[in-house]
């Protein structure tokens, strides 16, 4: 049996040898993206499924950023490579993530392959895990699925980032800064696209939105309204 069917993996590096040996497996994941570091945080942001696992290459990019990812995903699971361990030391101390794992290079592909078993071994692809945010719409956080009256629905990409930026911060702020680095990718936007932006989706889907003035927005939980 295949133990990464169900899995959507993205590895991020530019060493060629592990490129190939990873496109040589690419047909035991469901899906397989290979990214270099400028280009990653664009890419997992707007990957239209959700991503289980990231293979990241350290000695690429030792000061890669995170935080437009973790915003949305905070227990997003992370493979690093590292040739050094005063990189992975470095990086780690400021890593705050999900479950994650050190691989030192020069490394197999095989040893990558036995800690995504690892990792995800206890992890339940079938659960649901759903929020409900009113009383038509909910949503799975880990799947990065929207339901309407049970029903899969899709946004737009700008509309659906912000959704789940908003439901991962449930209850809790979401500043003008953490839109703008997971939603608008650190690209500057005016205030007023923003609450255009958030205005719709508040409208369209009937969500209890809050506007903290100066700071940001806060969705509030369908317990709590």
């Amino acid at each position: 049996m295949n133990r990464f069917r169900n899995l959507n993996l993205m590895l991020v590096t530019n060493e060629k040898k592990l490129i190939s040996k990873a496109k040589h497996s690419s047909s035991n994941f469901k899906n397989l993206y290979i990214q270099n570091s400028d280009d990653f945080i664009s890419a997992y942001l707007n990957s239209n499924v959700a991503i289980d696992a990231v293979v990241l290459d350290l000695d690429d990019d030792e000061k890669i950023d995170l935080s437009a990812i973790l915003y949305i995903h905070p227990n997003q699971q992370f493979i690093f490579l590292a040739s050094k361990r005063q990189i992975y030391v470095d990086f780690l101390d400021k890593f705050r993530g999900g479950k994650s794992a050190v691989l030192f290079k020069p490394i197999k592909f095989s040893a990558i392959l036995d800690n995504l078993t690892l990792m995800l071994k206890n992890k339940d692809k079938k659960s649901e895990n759903l929020i409900n945010l009113n009383d038509k719409i909910s949503i799975n956080l880990e799947k990065e699925k929207i339901y309407e009256n049970g029903k899969e629905i899709f946004l737009t990409p700008m509309m659906h980032k912000l959704m789940l930026l908003l439901c991962a911060n449930l209850d809790s702020l979401v500043t003008f800064e953490m839109i703008e680095s997971s939603v608008y990718e650190s690209v500057p936007n005016s205030r007023i696209v923003v609450q255009n932006l958030v205005g719709n989706l508040k409208r369209k889907f009937s969500l209890d939105i809050k506007s903290i003035y100066a700071k940001g927005y806060m969705l509030q939980s369908f317990q709590s309204q």
